[in-house]
């Protein structure tokens, strides 16, 4: 045998050896199978409102996460966080434990007020002072984490601009600024929606006003500057505040209204709906003799979908209505066809019922559940065509009668 040739399967040898060596000890140690984790930090919320997150620290520290909250250096939103050693660990710990934390997610970057703002800011840490539920606000040195600011899932994108905080806006004459701070009791999130403003005297409304936003009203001249604001925000129970604009916090007033600078900040801590209720999802729409839906309705799905992502124990029966009873064209989905929102060629045509393309509807946004993660034994789907309309099919009204209807069968 060649010299060389003896050298190079010496060298072989030594390498595989080497490689071998390598693996076992890796596997053994464990090295191998648990990359380094850099510390950073667990955000369960993010408010526009300093008071909405001193509200979750208690809500979380009761359930054992070690909440403290600080400003955003440029979103100007307060994040609850846990600091951790290990954050995508614990953001699995809590998503497991919390359903209602499901859109709990990893921040590595800067909290608090940059230097050069010269606000000074601090560290809030809630705790529980014996029996009561009284917060105990301890103020902290300020600490931030430099670094380029991270996230591992859609969150930290969302968050950006999500809310307008209130602000000193110009006084206009017989003009209030309203701020309407819709919260989900169950989590402390911030809810977006609508608020009905009406006039109580002359049972009148005003305006459909948005939460979480800045919103003029007008002074509504009817003896003592009252109004009522009653939500109506899809998955959530009605609930109704009556404030007087001349005295907004008084004795009556003063667990739910405060004020910010000129603006009247007004609470609502809104409830789910429960076994037995039904919810009708009037905002999803869909086009002409078909099951595909209009983009505009992603708005109203997403909104059910947290409600079931928040509760893993719900299960819901979603019934599709028509308006009439007609024979016609029917456009749909097959099993495959992930084209919830946009008419194409793809989609099958048939000819059928109003039931059944009731049905079809239903099974639409059963099978665009099932795609955000659900479940498909938490959604059943029953179509009743036009047998259980709401208005005359030729009535002005009649376009509610398309629609579906969210029940909940257990929760």
């Amino acid at each position: 045998m060649k010299p060389q040739n003896t050298i190079r399967r010496s060298r072989l040898t030594f390498f595989y050896l080497l490689a071998f060596t390598f693996t076992i000890y890796t596997t053994a140690s464990g090295q191998a199978q648990e990359p380094k984790e850099s510390p950073g930090y667990v955000v369960i919320g993010a408010f526009t409102i300093e008071k909405n997150a001193i509200k979750l620290i208690d809500y979380a520290r009761e359930r054992n996460i070690s909440a403290k909250y600080q400003i955003h250096p440029t979103k100007d939103l307060f994040y609850v966080y846990e600091q951790v050693d290990k954050p995508l660990a614990e953001k699995q710990r809590i998503k497991e434990n919390f359903p209602e934390f499901y859109d709990v997610w990893v921040y590595r970057g800067e909290l608090g007020r940059s230097s050069l703002n010269k606000v000074p800011t601090s560290t809030v840490v809630a705790k529980n002072d014996g029996d009561n539920k009284t917060l105990v606000i301890t103020e902290t040195d300020q600490s931030t984490h430099a670094g380029i600011a991270t996230a591992d899932s859609e969150k930290e994108a969302e968050t950006k601009g999500e809310h307008e905080a209130p602000k000193n806006l110009e006084k206009k004459e017989n003009t209030y600024h309203v701020y309407l701070n819709t919260i989900n009791a169950k989590n402390m999130k911030e809810v977006k929606g609508r608020v009905n403003v009406i006039d109580p005297v002359r049972a009148k409304q005003l305006l459909v006003a948005k939460s979480h936003e800045v919103t003029e009203v007008k002074n509504p001249n009817n003896g003592g500057n009252v109004i009522k604001l009653a939500t109506d925000i899809f998955g959530f129970r009605e609930v109704q505040q009556t404030i007087d604009l001349d005295n907004p916090v008084n004795d009556t007033t003063q667990n739910f209204v405060h004020t910010i600078g000129d603006s009247i900040i007004v609470d609502f801590e809104l409830q789910r709906f429960k076994k037995g209720d039904v919810l009708v999802m009037y905002n999803v729409y869909f086009f002409k003799d078909a099951a595909i839906m209009r983009p505009e309705s992603i708005y109203e799905l997403n909104s059910l979908l947290d409600m079931l992502k928040e509760n893993e124990s719900l299960v819901v029966k979603l019934h599709g209505h028509t308006n009439g009873n007609s024979h016609g064209k029917i456009i749909h989905l097959d099993p495959e066809d992930k084209n919830f929102f946009s008419l194409n060629a793809d989609h099958k045509e048939d000819n059928g019922s109003a039931k059944k393309l009731s049905l079809f509807r239903a099974y639409t946004i059963q099978h665009w559940l099932i795609e955000q993660g659900i479940a498909e034994d938490r959604i059943d789907i029953k179509g009743w065509g036009g047998k259980q309309m709401i208005y005359d099919k030729h009535d002005t009204q009649a376009y509610k009668n398309v629609r579906v209807e969210v029940e909940i069968v257990e929760e």
